[in-house]
């Protein structure tokens, strides 16, 4: 997004669009970007700063971290703020770089399909959204874990004997 600073007006100017997803410039396969970036801004003129402040947002597509489906999130900074130092024979001011890393920091480390995602089976793969499984009741034990009786790593603990004086 490039900002025009000539004419600029003292009261600041209201900027609406969107550019294209390609300046995200993202190579990551887990995330697919098909929206444009879309903006919302108030820019104004203080001195030798040109500030931005407002809304961004695109949906991006992603692998669910738990069951591996593919779902669109919506990705928004509510708060975006963006700051350059511009001279007065400056004619253009880039706040490209400003969008890509806010929409960048805001994407999810661990996207979900849903809040509520049961994930997978960790034994045999089963989409625990759809059915459920028998091996999904009982955990994959380590040997030297099976004591207990419901055959998890925990159930060794429930044969310790703790004597209090």
């Amino acid at each position: 997004m490039k900002i025009n600073l000539r004419n600029f007006p003292s009261e600041g100017r209201h900027y609406e669009g969107e550019d294209p997803v390609d300046v995200l410039d993202v190579a990551d396969p887990g995330f697919r970007f098909e929206t444009p970036v879309s903006y919302k801004l108030n820019a104004t003129l203080t001195g030798h700063s040109l500030v931005a402040l407002g809304r961004i947002w695109t949906k991006v597509g992603v692998a669910c971290a738990r069951c591996l489906k593919n779902a669109d999130r919506k990705v928004e900074v509510t708060d975006f703020v963006a700051h350059q130092e511009v001279t007065p024979t400056q004619d253009f001011a880039d706040l490209t770089d400003n969008l890509r890393e806010d929409i960048l920091l805001a994407l999810p480390q661990n996207p979900l399909c849903n809040p509520g995602c049961k994930g997978l089976c960790p034994v045999c793969g089963q989409d625990l959204n759809e059915k459920t499984c028998s091996c999904a009741k009982r955990a994959v034990v380590p040997d030297g874990f099976r004591g207990g009786g419901t055959g998890t790593p925990w159930s060794a603990l429930d044969q310790i004997k703790i004597v209090r004086k």
